[in-house]
């Protein structure tokens, strides 16, 4: 697959009256065409700031790249000026927020809204654009899709909103879907309905797709790679395979433990990792999870691990990985990774 995005040695902070939070802290990855990428981790480890850089959607100041690279079709979108970056919006790079509502114009019925992007980056007709507003909608599935095109955000539910911004983000065939947290609002029904329409959509459109989410459920279906992120870094990397069964990093192990499985023993406390990420006005000196980690040893507080190769594309940044360090049994966690006939891999 053609290499389409790769995202090199990215910075971002913010200044604040209290001082600099270093919100992304030097992270790189890359996106084929027709591929999904899933970035996890806790609230505040840096995700969606990492994704909302790539089309600059953070307000400067407080925001401030500091360094970093975001090349897209051999162009580094970080030295484009606004101008130029108002052609790649929408058109060649389009993005899905977390809460639909918020993210469309109350004032403006959805299909003037799909055919606002269409006109702008198409140069279609009104007519022509309508046209193509109406087939998206009927694409993500909206019922009714030539009366509904003349309604208002307010009379959808919050599963057709989404799908609204799903044809928004869409209508212009962009080649990468950058997709925020697409579900969290939704109960688990739609949820399971936005995830198949996404994945239809790749698999027609051959579109790209970065999903940020901490729900590993979400990820097991669709993330083809995963980039685990902690405090602002990328703390594991590999395919979806890697990380569900041969997890490397201590953090990761304490994401996959504490998923709810149905298979759990009624009354057994769900598993948590205890403490809270570090202050990123300070970041600690050695391994960010240090002391968060049960196998913490003196050098992580002191020296930063580095991503390591561990098998392939694999890739790990803990100190445990190096052949000096006490060999460490993983715990045994449960897969939830889907198998193609239905049904848990163990």
């Amino acid at each position: 697959m053609e290499l389409i995005l790769e995202v090199k040695d990215l910075n971002v902070s913010f200044e604040t009256y209290a001082g600099e939070v270093q919100a992304v802290r030097g992270i790189s990855f890359q996106l084929r065409e027709g591929e999904t990428l899933a970035i996890v981790g806790e609230s505040g480890s840096g995700k969606s700031v990492s994704v909302q850089s790539i089309l600059k959607l953070i307000p400067s100041p407080p925001s401030k790249l500091k360094s970093g690279e975001i090349v897209y079709k051999g162009q580094d979108l970080t030295r484009l000026s606004d101008k130029a970056m108002e052609a790649i919006r929408g058109k060649e790079i389009s993005m899905i927020f977390q809460d639909p509502m918020s993210s469309l114009n109350p004032t403006m019925k959805v299909g003037k809204q799909i055919i606002e992007g269409i006109r702008k980056h198409e140069g279609l007709s009104t007519k022509e654009a309508r046209k193509r507003a109406a087939e998206m909608l009927r694409l993500v599935g909206i019922p009714d899709y030539e009366t509904n095109m003349d309604r208002y955000p307010h009379q959808f539910s919050g599963g057709m909103r989404q799908r609204v911004m799903i044809a928004i983000a869409l209508a212009c065939n962009s080649k990468i879907l950058l997709a925020d947290e697409p579900t969290t609002a939704l109960d688990v029904t739609m949820q399971a309905q936005i995830l198949q329409l996404m994945n239809d959509l790749k698999d027609k459109l051959k579109t790209a797709i970065v999903l940020i989410t901490h729900d590993l459920g979400v990820v097991a279906q669709m993330a083809d790679r995963i980039a685990v992120m902690y405090a602002g870094k990328i703390v594991e990397t590999g395919t979806a395979e890697d990380i569900f069964y041969r997890p490397k990093h201590p953090y990761t192990w304490g994401l996959l433990e504490s998923v709810p499985s149905y298979e759990k023993r009624s009354g057994k406390r769900l598993a948590a990792i205890p403490g809270s990420p570090p202050d990123l006005f300070a970041p600690p000196p050695g391994c960010a999870f240090a002391a968060r980690c049960k196998y913490c040893m003196h050098i992580c507080k002191t020296a930063e691990p580095v991503l390591a190769a561990v098998d392939g594309a694999h890739q790990a940044a803990c100190w445990l990985l190096d052949p000096r360090a006490p060999q460490v049994a993983p715990p045994v966690i449960k897969s939830h990774r889907k198998q193609e006939g239905g049904g848990e891999h163990v």
